[in-house]
């Protein structure tokens, strides 16, 4: 890939993602703790395995999310596990604590609106399920003017649900909170710092773990913020990460191969980049306007069943139901997640506290 080609593939996902380059590290490599070699070999081995999985579940998937959300929580858990052992005399009055504190609120933060934002989702698909549900083939000899408008109108309330949540991005209105969100994450990457020196070392490279864990989950939690948006305009940070960590390459694999999935999709014309919320999408709109197309229905009522066994109509009904049911079916684990980081997050700071409590 020419310099220009590459150029262009990071700068055209700039309003998407957050962006990750890679310095050369200092000619001496920092000499690890072997809790923090384990912790780093364990990050890259999980970031190397997410990437196998996007290859095969799809990137942006759901499942992918799910499994992209085990890697947050295994990170956390990691970090956390550090704690019991960390040399608090050694960091006691440095400002990194405080530091550490406000951006594990901040991520708090992140987790309630992450649950909203999960919790609209479910409301579109039940939506779309009462549509389903006046489309029930199995109920054909049932089949009525009654029904037949029920259906049209919920999916037409289906998609006046992803046009606001578009309108919300894209047309000046006031922003939402999975919008303010990305805006966090981002004011959240400009201040990171990156360990260096003598702070690096502190702590049996304590430190270090911290700032890994906070990259990932600006990462990954802020690509789910996107996923479950419509098509958001606002860039995103640029964060810098060093050579120096043992799963940089992998993060910034990863994040090659996540841009390039963002950017097909995004020039394919998705409204949404969860791909299975996008795909009930497009299921929606086909249907409605095969219902609109049919609007005769309405005066001859002798149509319905003919045409409500057509070919078309139960193809786009079974598709919608398909893609629907892939989508309900890991909305409660997703939640589930997001749920369980708000726990940990919880947990680490009151054994920090705790552990710089008992220290004095």
């Amino acid at each position: 890939m020419t310099h220009q080609a590459a150029s262009s593939l990071l700068s055209s996902l700039g309003s998407v993602l957050p962006h990750f380059s890679m310095h050369r590290a200092n000619s001496l490599s920092m000499k690890r703790h072997p809790a923090l070699q384990e912790f780093e070999n364990r990050l890259s081995e999980k970031l190397e395995a997410l990437k196998v999985a996007g290859e095969e579940l799809g990137f942006l998937s759901i499942d992918w999310f799910l499994q992209s959300m085990t890697v947050v929580l295994a990170t956390h858990s990691n970090v956390e596990a550090l704690i019991p052992d960390l040399p608090v005399s050694e960091l006691r009055d440095d400002k990194w604590v405080d530091e550490c504190l406000d951006d594990s609120a901040k991520l708090l933060d992140v987790c309630n609106v992450l649950k909203e934002g999960i919790s609209d989702v479910e409301h579109y698909q039940t939506l779309v399920q009462v549509a389903l549900l006046n489309l029930d083939h199995n109920n054909e000899s049932n089949f009525s003017e009654a029904k037949f408008h029920r259906a049209r109108n919920a999916l037409q309330d289906c998609k006046e649900a992803i046009k606001k949540k578009d309108t919300e991005y894209r047309q000046g209105q006031p922003k939402s909170k999975l919008e303010n969100c990305s805006s966090m994450l981002r004011t959240m990457g400009e201040k990171l710092v990156n360990p260096k020196g003598v702070n690096a070392a502190k702590g049996n490279g304590f430190l270090n773990a911290i700032y890994g864990a906070k990259v990932t989950t600006i990462f990954l939690c802020g690509l789910l913020v996107i996923a479950l948006a419509c098509k958001p305009k606002r860039p995103l940070v640029s964060l810098s990460v060093t050579s120096q960590y043992l799963w940089s390459s992998s993060l910034l694999s990863l994040q090659h191969r996540v841009k390039e999935e963002t950017d097909r999709r995004k020039n394919g014309g998705s409204i949404a980049l969860l791909c299975e919320l996008d795909n009930v999408d497009s299921s929606v709109r086909k249907l409605h306007e095969l219902l609109n197309g049919n609007s005769a229905l309405t005066t001859e009522k002798k149509s319905y069943p003919s045409s409500f066994q057509s070919v078309e109509m139960r193809e786009l009904v079974e598709d919608l139901r398909k893609n629907l049911r892939h989508l309900g079916s890991a909305l409660g684990p997703l939640e589930q997640s997001v749920n369980e980081l708000f726990r940990i997050l919880i947990h680490t700071r009151l054994a920090l506290l705790d552990t710089l409590s008992n220290s004095k």
